[in-house]
């Protein structure tokens, strides 16, 4: 239900993905679903990974986007249909799975940061982003607005569970 999460159900609606979000919060549950998820799950449910596995009719899910994986990877895991792929994009902390996990599924997990990318790949991500918002498929989602002078605070309430959406920063 963050920036990141919001912008990632667009563009998968976009290019006709079926899609599952999950959130911590009701008003997440909320926004995920407003932005176009099929289907909302909150992650803080006991058994959401039963009912996520239901909802796939048992089969798991082709592609999770983690943006906690301390917290959620090794659910992630046992989620994956035969295939499936684990995409790491947020973390804050260690975290210890179990292998066999991915290799019953001969599924995958891999890290992703902006920070690695190459100049070129960098043009493609800033044309798609561009692109996207000239065409209305990627619509930002500002979850709150704060002077320049409360950036700490910001900074701070983004970590903090519940948050979604952009937050911005005016003068």
């Amino acid at each position: 239900s963050g920036g990141v999460g919001s912008a990632a159900v667009q563009m998968a609606r976009t290019i006709g993905l079926t899609v599952f979000g999950t959130a911590g919060t009701s008003k997440g549950l909320e926004l995920v679903k407003r932005e176009g998820a099929h289907q909302v799950f909150e992650h803080r449910k006991t058994g959401y990974a039963e009912e996520i596995m239901k909802a796939t009719g048992g089969r798991g899910v082709d592609i999770i986007l983690e943006m906690l994986a301390n917290v959620n990877l090794a659910t992630d895991l046992k989620l994956l249909a035969t295939n499936g792929r684990v995409i790491i994009i947020g973390n804050r902390g260690e975290i210890t799975i179990n292998p066999r996990d991915l290799m019953a599924r001969r599924a995958s997990a891999r890290g992703f940061t902006l920070w690695a990318i190459t100049p070129e790949e960098e043009a493609d991500v800033h044309a798609g982003l561009i692109a996207g918002l000239e065409n209305g498929t990627l619509r930002p989602v500002v979850g709150k607005e704060l002077p320049l002078a409360e950036a700490a605070r910001a900074h701070t309430e983004i970590l903090e569970p519940g948050a979604s959406g952009k937050t911005v920063l005016l003068p």
